[in-house]
């Protein structure tokens, strides 16, 4: 006991120190504002990937087509790819392109033909003249246009126009990812 009322420490600061010893002490390995970057960038990724995943965007079927020689009204033959066949239909719109430098025209599809055929095929069926058509064995699926009364069929009968037709929306996740 004399030795131990020698010293110089008080018991109550020994006995403070020693239990100070055996707590554990975890390292701080981040501060505060690390920590919040870190989760306004977790916030911002799941929202991007929620806005991405419900934003709808319009997909389009690209075509082209020929003017026929002026009748009663003012037409067009459409050639579309084959897989754009069940997409198709009877007064859907489509927008045409009469070269590069006009602006588009509105039309609608007035028929649809069923099955596929040669461009070739479907322009001797309306009663066109076929010769030298590069692309005359090649399957697509055939639409008539309906170009309305103020298309000047007169100036452009036999001209090819680019097509584009409507065929509904897709999300964003998917039109970028191909799922």
């Amino acid at each position: 006991m004399i030795g131990s009322r020698n010293s110089i420490f008080r018991d109550k600061a020994l006995q403070h120190y020693t239990q100070g010893r055996k707590k554990d002490v975890l390292p701080n390995f981040s501060s505060i504002p690390a920590a919040l970057f870190g989760w306004l960038m977790c916030g911002l990724l799941i929202a991007i990937g929620l806005l991405v995943w419900y934003t709808q965007v319009p997909v389009s079927i690209g075509g082209a087509a020929m003017v026929l020689s002026p009748g009663n009204a003012a037409v067009a033959l459409a050639f579309f790819p084959p897989s754009a066949s069940e997409q198709l239909l009877a007064g859907q719109q489509v927008q045409l392109q009469i070269g590069s430098s006009s602006s588009p025209l509105t039309s609608v599809i007035a028929k649809v033909e069923p099955g596929t055929s040669s461009p070739a095929a479907a322009l001797e069926h309306y009663g066109q003249k076929v010769s030298g058509l590069a692309l005359a064995n090649q399957q697509v699926v055939v639409a008539l246009l309906k170009l309305g009364p103020g298309f000047p069929a007169k100036d452009y009968a036999g001209s090819i126009l680019t097509v584009q037709a409507n065929a509904g929306t897709q999300s964003l996740f998917s039109a970028m990812t191909g799922l």
